[in-house]
């Protein structure tokens, strides 16, 4: 081990506040510039989703190490006036226990659970597979499709097993694919994935259709979404907000 002086000098102090304030400023430029699911929100519909979504899904703000326009993700603030929830997965922390509960609400028509099934086989999960799937499906009151998902994990070892995919149906059963993650292992403690889980249908940019709210989820770095669905096809029309550990 190298011997420093128990009491550096001023010189050393003023060069250890420069290396360390060039670290910050290099470690959050570099984070910026990786940070894809924050792209510059400049244009004017840009920051109405922005501002729609910072008054709906937003707590505390900022929170985590950023970003400085960023915030703690929540549900929405107001029952979902727009949504007939037929089945849903939730979960909420539980302060005296130090631990998340989790539960399921209702349970996938047939033909949905289908879909879904068929859906995950085809991003490669096993026929066989012993883990746990968790549904979503909730019908918009204001559009003619289902907003579907279906989130499968295993942990075995030190890996974890995830397959996951959320879906619109439309009345004449035709599956539009919104987000998917093929049947994949990553590390328990610092998975290189990313999900998405659905969080609301809403207005988010007010032209009078009903989108799709998620929030996204790579380990540490969590963000909104909002998924707007034109004539059968998906589109991103906002990523950003959230934080980052």
């Amino acid at each position: 081990m190298r011997s420093m002086s128990a009491f550096p000098t001023p010189a050393r102090i003023l060069i250890a506040g420069l290396i360390s304030a060039f670290a910050i400023i290099t470690y959050g430029n570099a984070r910026s510039e990786k940070d894809t699911h924050r792209p510059p929100c400049s244009d004017a519909q840009c920051r109405k989703i922005k501002s729609f979504l910072k008054a709906h899904y937003c707590a505390k703000s900022p929170f985590g190490n950023g970003p400085d326009d960023g915030c703690e993700i929540k549900g929405p603030t107001k029952s979902r006036t727009a949504v007939d929830v037929l089945a849903d997965y939730h979960c909420e922390w539980n302060a005296g226990k130090s631990a998340s509960e989790c539960a399921h609400r209702g349970q996938p028509a047939p033909p949905v659970r289908s879909i879904l099934s068929n859906e995950l086989r085809r991003l490669g999960l096993p026929d066989k597979a012993s883990g746990q799937t968790h549904f979503w499906v909730w019908k918009s009151t204001q559009s003619e499709w289902t907003m579907a998902a279906a989130d499968y994990s295993r942990s075995a070892g030190d890996d974890l097993e995830l397959c996951q995919v959320i879906v619109a149906i439309d009345q004449a059963s035709h599956v539009t694919t919104l987000r998917e993650l093929k049947f994949q292992k990553t590390d328990i403690d610092v998975p290189t994935t990313t999900e998405w889980y659905p969080l609301d249908l809403a207005d988010a940019n007010g032209d009078g259709q009903v989108d799709v709210v998620l929030e996204g989820d790579a380990y540490e770095n969590h963000w909104l979404e909002v998924v707007s669905i034109e004539r059968g096809s998906p589109k991103t029309i906002f990523s950003g907000l959230g934080y980052y550990l």
